[in-house]
């Protein structure tokens, strides 16, 4: 069996095993990490982080998100919403 994809916070100095497939929101909510979220859906921009490593183990970048992320005047290109991403294999995430 594969070994499960790590997601590192560097803020909070954690890092959790999770499930290939799920969701950011749930893995912050079951592990406590630091990452706010508001809307959820890709609209407010509340859970904006920084793929410090593993971008190409996150899901590519939702319409919804590039939307939003066309009304920010400064944008990283390794920004994403939190509330999109889906873990895939082994992330490092800031806030």
């Amino acid at each position: 069996m594969p070994a499960m994809p790590k997601v590192t916070f560097l803020y909070d100095k954690l890092t959790v095993e999770v499930p290939s497939g799920a969701a950011l929101p749930d893995v912050v909510d079951q592990c406590g990490a630091t990452l706010p979220f508001s809307c959820r859906s890709g609209t407010c921009g509340t859970c904006r982080c920084l793929i410090v490593a593993g971008k190409d183990n996150i899901n590519p970048m939702t319409e919804t998100e590039a939307e939003l992320f066309e009304c920010f005047t400064s944008v990283g290109r390794n920004e994403r919403l939190g509330c999109q991403i889906i873990i895939n294999g082994d992330v490092t995430i800031a806030i």
